[in-house]
């Protein structure tokens, strides 16, 4: 899953904003129309280059030194920092890109490695399942030769069998699964004194993914068995919907034997949808607390706006950034106020209004507890 710039990783790199801020005299602006699905040339500016997608889906690639790129589907306007590389690809038919930026300050550098997208298209065609069926032999039973123009898979439910297929013969047991593919020569049978059940599926396919199915035994995992049987349970109903089904659970199978011998995720390291909701959910309370680090609101304000307890939210920052919200809103404008007063165009009282502190008494303990100094001796200072 692609990340957007409005996750958390993207802060390393820039800033997400609501809307193209006003431009100043310095900067120039142009729209582009992309087509391109990779670049050899990066970007950087030594000044905050600004960046929104106003039509098409587009996917920037950042970096810090110019040869790891991370990769983010756009989403807002990007103000990226300075000495960031950067470019952009189109990931839909055409994008268009709007770039406002300081021209003089804008170079371009030949990369040693192209950075390329990698669509995210199917490789396995499933075309269709011509039969399938449950069969038991009994004892000392021994099938004809056989070859076809199709696959067939054969899925062992009880019992045990020997396959011969071409030349080669192999043990089946309970649970063992086998696919012949087109034009092999195979047979089956059972000794004198066991029987054995199975499935047949035959189908065709054409496939683009790396891998060897061809001559082997797999001895069906929990994740295989429940999708054989969802594949069971809907074939059997015959209306449209559940062959459509069928058809999705046996191209799971397939999928699932293609990555038989990557490792598995150790227990608790799935990738859940409930994960997926808690990063979207952080994205966006972040977005906003930066995007309105002058404002003054209340931790149970984030509540009422992103309708989430205040215990949940509470867990979402501590299990990601370690910290609560209260913390991090407070650290994030200490921060900014560090840059204000450094910059001498406020009294102390000024920042601390700006940035929504109730006093300055309460601001100035909270600077002098955070940075180690009072905020009028880091005035004197800087």
């Amino acid at each position: 899953m692609l990340n957007r710039t409005t996750s958390y990783p993207f802060q390393a790199y820039g800033d997400v904003l609501y809307q193209m801020p006003p431009a100043n005299a310095d900067m120039a602006e142009s729209t582009h129309s992309i087509h391109n699905k990779d670049f050899d040339t990066s970007f950087i500016s030594t000044e905050p280059v600004y960046l929104e997608c106003p039509e098409g889906i587009a996917l920037l690639a950042v970096s810090v030194d110019g040869m790891s790129f991370e990769e983010f589907v756009m989403a807002r306007t990007v103000k990226l920092k300075a000495g960031v590389h950067f470019n952009v690809i189109s990931i839909s038919g055409k994008a268009k890109i709007r770039i406002r930026y300081v021209p003089q300050t804008m170079g371009s550098h030949p990369m040693e490695t192209s950075v390329s997208y990698d669509p995210i298209i199917s490789r396995l065609n499933l075309k269709e399942i011509l039969s399938s069926y449950y069969q038991i032999r009994k004892g000392s039973y021994q099938s004809g030769r056989e070859k076809n123009s199709f696959y067939e898979l054969i899925y062992v439910d009880h019992g045990e069998m020997d396959v011969t297929v071409d030349d080669a013969t192999y043990h089946m047991q309970k649970y063992d699964l086998m696919l012949y593919h087109p034009g092999q020569k195979h047979s089956l049978e059972t000794t004198e004194d066991s029987s054995c059940s199975y499935m047949s599926i035959a189908f065709t396919m054409d496939t683009g993914i790396k891998g060897n199915l061809k001559n082997r035994v797999f001895h069906t995992r929990k994740d295989l068995y429940q999708t054989l049987t969802r594949f069971m349970k809907a074939i059997q109903e015959d209306t449209p919907l559940n062959m459509e089904l069928a058809m999705l659970h046996l191209k799971e199978v397939l999928i699932l034997l293609y990555q038989f011998d990557g490792e598995e995720k150790p227990a608790g390291q799935e990738t859940t949808l409930q994960s997926h909701y808690d990063d979207t959910m952080l994205n966006e309370i972040l977005v906003f607390i930066h995007n309105n680090v002058y404002a003054s609101y209340t931790v149970e304000d984030l509540c009422q706006k992103f309708s989430i307890s205040r215990s949940s939210l509470q867990a979402l920052f501590r299990a990601n950034l370690g910290m609560t919200p209260k913390q991090y809103i407070s650290e994030l404008k200490l921060n900014e106020a560090k840059k204000l007063i450094s910059q001498h165009e406020h009294t102390i009282s000024q920042v601390s209004d700006l940035l929504g502190f109730t006093s300055i008494h309460y601001f100035s303990r909270r600077f002098k507890s955070y940075f180690g100094i009072a905020p009028s001796e880091y005035a004197r200072e800087h």
